[in-house]
């Protein structure tokens, strides 16, 4: 059976990282991508045919993710005051859980690549815009973003000083201050 293009995409994405949470930014080689993937070296070059053009791939296929993972999960909060926030909240929870070394990693990488940021500005500048539709107190919901924002960083950065029962007592305080955010 034939793989369409962007499904082989998607699988070498995934595999490059599966690479990087195994073996960091450094160990994110076109071989090693192609060992993960079970794709041949050519067929990793022929959809991605640098490693930059790899780097870029995986951080524009992140950050479709997060912004399909919040809109899916926003469904289940339309009746909280802002149900966008309210989804930014649990995804950035769950990513901060399962993804915390690919944070780690990607930003190793983007250190001689400030571009890197652009898929995601555009993800939360969509995001700002749907919060900024849903509340009439922004500046408390920027508040609660700008939390989600030093979690995501600290943990990133490898500074976080939270512990995991820490961390989940930031996000119940986060999500009964979005509570008192309304309409």
């Amino acid at each position: 059976m034939a793989r369409n293009s962007q499904d082989s995409k998607s699988e070498i994405l995934n595999a490059a990282l599966d690479v990087i949470r195994r073996s960091g930014a450094q160990g994110l080689t076109i071989d090693a991508v192609a060992e993960e993937s079970g794709f041949s070296k050519g067929g990793v070059l022929y959809n991605f045919p640098t490693k930059d053009a790899l780097i870029t791939g995986m951080v524009e296929f992140l950050a479709r993710q997060f912004e399909t993972e919040v809109a899916f999960v926003r469904k289940r909060h339309l009746s909280s005051p802002c149900p966008t926030l309210s989804a930014m909240i649990d995804v950035t929870e769950g990513w901060l859980h399962d993804r915390r070394d690919v944070a780690q990693a990607m930003l190793a990488t983007k250190a001689d690549r400030p571009d890197l940021s652009e898929p995601f500005i555009g993800v939360k500048s969509r995001l700002k815009a749907a919060i900024a539709a849903e509340v009439t107190e922004a500046g408390r919901a920027w508040a609660i973003w700008s939390a989600l924002e030093g979690l995501h960083f600290s943990e990133a950065h490898c500074v976080s000083v939270f512990s995991e029962e820490e961390r989940a007592q930031v996000f119940a305080d986060l999500r009964q201050r979005l509570d008192e955010v309304s309409k």
